[in-house]
């Protein structure tokens, strides 16, 4: 019983960054984070008229602190900035607590051209803050009709394998004020400049409908350049390109512009074109596998290498020119982080086997690149590399790679245009055992900043937490989460869904990512309004409607986490066209399969394992459950962009559609729809179907299964964003059930995979399987960061403007230290069983609002750091 609730300010957070304050300034609040289009300082920017975004932090804490007004001046360059000449735009003092996507209003931005931006803001009481530190964007090219060279490829050469291309030219002056280049390359490329490599990033561009539209990449290249002869080189390899299987008509080619400028402004251009040259590569490296289980390796052959190929004094007078061809595909820039080396995994064991191979353990599942240092006394000889993702087992999918010695010190395999997935490498054909120190492991994936975080005294709680993280960035390797690393590759949408909303936006900064994700899925859709299973690759694969309303129910959960309205614009036409085309498929007031069998899936991979497929009662009952969940989300899209037809035609098809299911699924006697497992019981009652006298008695028979009948998670890849989003944003009724589920070690649970020594959640609750990273169970992270830390957005005011916290506390938790990624700034929650109650702190953002709802039912409105003691609970 809680007797007592006492609320206090916490005492003052000094912030290390305020340090750095000028204090000249009159307000106590200070901007940091200055962003355009959610990334700093970024490359590439192609829309016409970029957003902007800061974060505000107040150095004591200021009770009711916000933002009344801010101004921006953007300048055409670092000078005229410094100079507060906004020669591009100058917003003046624009009252608005805004400071996320505030949109450009100023001049035209020019291709290719950089641009420097600073903000300031004014508290609320109409202070000004210092300016914030410069901050810079570079724009790509923002029409098709500004790219000014061909596509370029080696007509000679065969598709499959790996090209090299290079332009010489010279340069008249000893500095260059700005040098810019884009590369679109349909397969992998490197960009090297005067045999340089352009940056960090591997396996670029990201993933994408690689037969409608191309991403490119920008890089600043000014300081590679010199006076004389400088040359661009680019290795290429082809990549999702090879893959007839997804793409049709498509093989590698390459398309370059170089824009350059001088101090004194005159500039020139390096584009592709006949004058290119190119060479194959394949003696040297060469992709190896196919598609669906079969995705290979590298096959590097060190003996035909070809020094400084990439360098100006090189000649490369034998090597073809460039064929000129042309591919009808849109090209876009790439905005979303790049693909980057995110870790090292040193080694852990090294074991000689009885065929004189060794297996080397890296201790923990992972997706990414590795290096071999290789003995200078092999000259000649051959070794190979065979990655598995499971004890006992040499190799998993045809992961295999090759390398011929050359006997040259200091010469290692690594990865180039391809990776691996897995725990134990085995090595064979070398002549002594290797030192761990020649062997290192590189885990790879798409470069997301993490800002969420999640810790508590249960040391399972925590490594599930871990592990679901983990899982994710292994399966999000080049702009889009996959099923698995290893085997298939594919952007299944039921396992997106639940990934981006379990763990993605609470954690991580997520806006490039998933705005490029919503997109791939506007790609895939067919002329019928038909989405694909899988984005941005496209083919007949297993999955239903939950699949492929993945880019619309991304879309919201983006919106609600960023208020960014332009995705909802972006997917709505998409949205408007896929439930049109459900409509279609509606017979007797039902959804009917549209698909057979593997087509039209509803739950997937739950316990035993549970498989429905389309002809099943079970997955007719589950897809329009989804059409139900389609059509409230569309709804919702609807009012917020103003498309009030649209909302009274989807509200008429609902309630139709809600009558239907009622009739034939509800059994009011057992209060349960058709067996009335979880996931069936948990999708009517989160989507508001139960009729409202019916509501108790089926939550009752929820708490009942989940408590007594199967007291676990019962829920496959489809079901889990279904089950949780039930739990973590419907009720609270069932937090101590959720939290003994987590506690067992059986199976099916998280801690049964614990038990098993398993490093990434594996493709099936009972482990023996050949996928053991997989993203079949992601997401589960969501129930420790919105029940059990209790933060949440509000959709009344989306973008964290205004926040919900409600902890959940667990009476097998001693304390929880929650944090939550916005655009605001981080959201914190941590509480603290104390002898004679519960000790909570909650901070939250300058410029946001916060409800936080007690035990008691009592709700307090917190504006800034606060603390609550919750007597006797």
């Amino acid at each position: 019983m809680i007797t007592r609730i006492t609320r206090a300010a916490v005492s003052v957070l000094l912030m290390l960054v305020a340090l750095n304050l000028n204090l000249s300034a009159d307000s106590s609040m200070f901007i940091s984070d200055t962003r355009c289009e959610s990334k700093v300082n970024p490359l590439g920017v192609d829309r016409t008229e970029p957003r902007f975004s800061w974060k505000l932090s107040d150095s004591f804490d200021t009770p009711g602190q916000c933002q009344s007004s801010y101004h921006i001046i953007i300048s055409s360059s670092r000078k005229a900035l410094d100079k507060n000449k906004g020669d591009m735009w100058d917003s003046g003092i624009v009252k608005s607590s805004q400071s996320m996507l505030v949109r450009y209003k100023g001049r035209p931005l020019v291709s290719s051209h950089e641009y420097w931006w600073k903000v300031q803001s004014f508290d609320k009481d109409g202070n000004p803050t210092d300016w914030s530190e410069p901050s810079r964007f570079v724009m790509g090219l923002l029409s098709q009709y500004d790219w000014k060279g061909s596509w370029i490829d080696c007509t000679e050469g065969d598709p499959s394998v790996n090209i090299w291309y290079r332009k010489s030219f010279s340069i008249k002056k000893k500095r260059v004020a700005h040098a810019i280049i884009h590369v679109a390359s349909i397969g992998y490329h490197e960009l090297y400049v005067n045999g340089v490599k352009a940056d960090n990033r591997v396996l670029a561009p990201a993933q994408s409908r690689l037969d409608k539209r191309v991403l490119y990449v920008t890089y600043d290249i000014a300081s590679l350049l010199h006076k004389g002869n400088n040359t661009i080189a680019v290795w290429t390899g082809p990549g999702w390109a090879r893959y007839e299987y997804y793409f049709l008509s498509v093989h590698p080619a390459l398309k370059v512009q170089c824009e350059i400028a001088y101090n004194n402004k005159k500039t020139f251009s390096i584009v592709s074109d006949s004058t290119w040259k190119c060479r194959l590569s394949n003696s040297g490296n060469t992709g190896s596998g196919g598609f669906g289980n079969n995705n290979g390796g590298e096959w590097i052959d060190a003996t035909s290498a070809v020094p400084d190929w990439n360098k100006p004094d090189f000649d490369d007078s034998s090597w073809n020119g460039a064929g000129v061809t042309d591919y009808p595909v849109y090209l876009s820039a790439q905005d979303v982080e790049p693909t980057a080396i995110i870790d090292t995994l040193p080694v852990q064991s090294v074991t000689k086997a009885s065929d004189n191979s060794y297996l080397v353990d890296f201790g923990r599942n992972f997706t990414g690149m590795i290096k071999v240092r290789m003995p200078s006394s092999m000259a000649g000889d051959t070794v190979t590399l065979k990655i598995s993702n499971r004890p006992g087992v040499i190799m998993d999918f045809n992961q295999l790679s090759r390398y011929y010695c050359s006997g040259v010190e200091g010469e290692e395999f690594f990865n180039r245009f391809n990776f691996s997935a897995g725990r134990y490498l085995t090595i064979e054909g070398l002549r002594d055992k290797p030192s761990a120190d020649d062997i290192m492991a590189y885990p790879i994936g798409t470069d997301l900043e993490q800002e969420g975080f999640f810790e508590c005294s249960d040391s399972l709680y925590n490594w599930i937490y871990d592990t679901d993280l983990w899982t994710f960035r292994n399966c999000t390797t080049e702009g889009y989460t996959s099923d698995c690393p290893h085997r298939e590759r594919l952007g299944y949408g039921e396992v997106a869904f639940a990934c981006e909303w379990g763990i993605a936006l609470p954690n991580y900064n997520m806006g490039a990512m998933l705005r490029k994700l919503v997109r791939d899925w506007a790609d895939v859709q067919e002329a019928t309004g038909w989405i694909h299973h899988t984005a941005p690759q496209v083919n007949l694969h297993y999955g239903g409607p939950l699949w492929s309303s993945a880019g619309m129910n991304i879309a919201w959960e983006y919106y609600v986490n960023y208020g960014d309205k332009a995705i909802l614009e972006l997917i709505y036409p998409t949205v408007r066209r896929w439930l049109a085309f459900l409509r279609r498929n509606v017979s007797d007031g039902l959804l009917k399969p549209y698909f057979s069998g593997g087509r039209f899936l509803g739950d997937w991979a739950g316990p035993g394992p549970r498989k429905e497929f389309g002809d099943s009662p079970e997955a007719k009952f589950f897809n329009n459950c989804v059409y139900v969940y389609n059509l409230k989300t569309a709804i919702k899209m609807a009012e917020v962009l103003g498309e009030q037809q649209d909302m009274h035609a989807y509200s008429q098809r609902l309630d139709a559609l809600v009558s239907n299911i009622n009739r034939e699924y509800l059994d009011v006697s057992r209060h349960q729809y058709l067996s009335g497992n979880q996931v069936q019981t948990a999708f009517p009652l989160w989507t508001g179907i139960v009729p409202d006298e019916h509501v108790e008695l089926i939550m009752e028979h929820f708490g009942k299964d989940i408590s007594e009948l199967h007291p676990y998670l019962d829920m496959g890849s489809s079901g889990l964003p279904i089950l949780m989003k039930f739990l973590t944003e419907k009720t609270n009724r069932f937090d101590e059930a959720v939290a003994t589920a987590l506690d067992s070690v059986e199976e099916p649970s998280y801690g049964y995979f614990q038990k098993r020594g398993e490093t990434t959640w594996p493709e099936y609750w009972n482990v023996d399987v050949p996928s053991r990273i997989h993203t079949c169970y992601t997401g589960i992270s969501s129930w420790f960061i919105k029940r059990v830390g209790g933060i949440s957005p509000d959709e009344t005011e989306p973008g964290y403007a205004k926040i919900l916290i409600k902890p959940s506390f667990l009476s097998n938790l001693e304390y929880a230290k929650t944090t939550v990624a916005t655009q605001y700034g981080p959201v914190r929650s941590e509480w603290k069983r104390e002898p004679e109650g519960i000790d909570l702190k909650i901070v939250i953002p300058v410029n946001t609002n916060a409800v936080v709802s007690l035990p008691s039912g009592e709700q307090a409105v917190s504006s800034g750091p606060h603390s609550f003691f919750i007597k006797d609970l």
